[in-house]
Order: C-alpha cells, then sequence, then structure tokens
C-alpha cells in the first residue's frame, strides 16, 4: 500500500512539474513574440559587434605602444587582428540577417536593421583596408590603426542603434 502511495505521489509531481516546464516554455515564446525578440540573434550579433569592436580597440592600443616604444608592429600581431575583426563584423551581420527574417513586416524594426547594416558594412570596409595592408612585411601602424578607429567608431555606432531597437522593442506592446 505504502508503495503505491508513494508511486502515485511521484508520478503526480512528474506531471505537474512537466506542465510547469510546458508552461514556463509558452510564456516564454508568447513574451518573445510580444516583443519582436528574436532571440539568438539579436543577441548573437550584438556580441559578435562587441567583440570585433574589442579586437579593434586592443589593436589600436597595441599598435601606440608598439610607436610610443619605437617597436614594429608585427605582421602576425596586425593579421590575427584583421582576421578576428572581420570573422566577428561577418558573423554580426550573419545575425542581424537573421533577425531581420523574424522581422518580416516590422518596418520600424527593419529601418533599425538597414542602419546597423550600413554601419557593419563601413566597419567591414575598414577591415577590408586594414586586412590589404597586413599582407605586408612592414606593417604600416599609423594606416593600421587609422582603419581600426574607423571600424571601432561604426561598430560603436551599430552598437548604440541596436541598444535603441531593443529598448523600442522592449517597450512595444502587445497587439
Amino acid at each position: 500500500m505504502k508503495l503505491a502511495t508513494r508511486l502515485c505521489l511521484a508520478l503526480a509531481i512528474a506531471a505537474l512539474v512537466g506542465h510547469a516546464h510546458v508552461a514556463q516554455a509558452q510564456i516564454r515564446d508568447a513574451g518573445a513574440k510580444i516583443r519582436g525578440d528574436s532571440g539568438y540573434s539579436h543577441r548573437g550579433g550584438y556580441r559578435s559587434m562587441w567583440h570585433a569592436r574589442d579586437y579593434a580597440g586592443d589593436y589600436r592600443s597595441y599598435a601606440a605602444d608598439a610607436n610610443r616604444e619605437k617597436r614594429r608592429v608585427t605582421p602576425e600581431e596586425a593579421q590575427d587582428t584583421a582576421e578576428g575583426l572581420g570573422h566577428n563584423i561577418k558573423k554580426a551581420q550573419k545575425h542581424f540577417a537573421d533577425a531581420r527574417k523574424h522581422a518580416a513586416g516590422d518596418k520600424e524594426t527593419l529601418a533599425a536593421l538597414d542602419k546597423i547594416d550600413a554601419l557593419l558594412a563601413t566597419a567591414l570596409k575598414s577591415h577590408a583596408e586594414m586586412a590589404e595592408m597586413c599582407k605586408h612585411e612592414e606593417i604600416d601602424a599609423d594606416g593600421t590603426m587609422k582603419c581600426c578607429t574607423d571600424a571601432e567608431a561604426a561598430l560603436e555606432k551599430a552598437i548604440a542603434e541596436h541598444e535603441k531597437l531593443m529598448k523600442r522593442l522592449a517597450a512595444k506592446p502587445a497587439k
């Protein structure tokens, strides 16, 4: 008798816990739809922009220190940075292309994504200029720093645009 009672109690608890997880998932999905949150796409794009910005800023500091200390910038460091910068910009573009699919029909969100895309394209252009400079035996520290400064400025603007977009989406009323 005690075994049957315990078994029934265990099954009842398992059923309740299972329903709670399903309900929680449904609430999270409904909230995501209300907010227009495409989840991973926005978070992934945001994270990739920050990583790209960090690559540009770290390299800029490295090259400035090398100039100040009369050291040369190594091709390996410059190429590694150019690779990381480009990789993260392209990753952000991919994430925002996915976010664009989720925003179909939302003109305000699409317009904000257009601004972000344009800024990422500017950053990618600066990356391409830097990558070209990194093919040489002697690295132009000032030139590559300028590319990183330009990329960093575009990325900071893109990050700010994305933050405005996310605030607007979070405040968006349910339909």
